[in-house]
C-alpha cells in the first residue's frame, strides 16, 4: 500500500521549490532598469622619438686625423612623431674637441660652432630615416684618442 503522507510531503516540497523559483525569477524579471550616460575624452600627448640606428658610440681620432685636421663620421637616426604641427630637430655642439662641425644631410649644409641650431621639420605620417654626415674640424690642441661625438641631436614637438 502506497504511503500517502510521504507523497504529500514530497509534493509540498516540490511545490515550495517551484514557488521559490518563481519568486526569485519574478523579482529579477520585474527589476527596474536604469541608464547613465557619460562622455569620455582622451588627450593624446604630442611626442617625437629620435632613435640612433647607426653611429659609433665613440669617435676615434687617429694621428692621421690630427695631421689632416678633421674626422668624417656618419650617423643614422629614425624619427617618429605624432605632433600635428611638426617638430624641431635640435643639433647642439659639444665644445672642446671640434673647432666646428659641418653637417650634411639636411635641406642645406649647416655649420655648428658655439650655438645650438633648431630646424623645423613638418609632421610625417610615417617614421623618417635621417642620415647625417659630420665633418668634425678638430681643434688645434686635440690629441689622438677616443672621444664622444661632438654633436648632440634631439627632437621636440611643437
Amino acid at each position: 500500500m502506497p504511503n500517502r503522507a510521504g507523497e504529500g510531503r514530497t509534493m509540498l516540497r516540490s511545490l515550495g521549490a517551484v514557488l521559490l523559483l518563481a519568486l526569485v525569477a519574478g523579482t529579477s524579471a520585474r527589476a527596474d532598469t536604469e541608464q547613465a550616460n557619460f562622455a569620455v575624452t582622451a588627450t593624446v600627448r604630442e611626442t617625437v622619438t629620435l632613435a640612433v640606428v647607426a653611429r659609433s658610440a665613440q669617435l676615434f681620432v687617429s694621428d692621421a686625423d690630427v695631421r689632416r685636421g678633421y674626422k668624417d663620421v656618419s650617423a643614422r637616426y629614425v624619427i617618429e612623431s605624432n605632433a600635428g604641427r611638426g617638430y624641431l630637430l635640435r643639433l647642439a655642439p659639444r665644445l672642446g674637441l671640434a673647432e666646428r662641425v659641418e653637417v650634411a644631410g639636411l635641406a642645406s649644409a649647416l655649420v655648428l660652432r658655439d650655438h645650438d641650431v633648431e630646424i623645423y621639420r613638418p609632421r610625417a605620417s610615417h617614421s623618417r630615416n635621417l642620415v647625417l654626415d659630420y665633418r668634425v674640424v678638430l681643434a688645434a690642441d686635440v690629441l689622438p684618442g677616443s672621444y664622444e661625438l661632438p654633436v648632440y641631436v634631439a627632437a621636440t614637438p611643437l
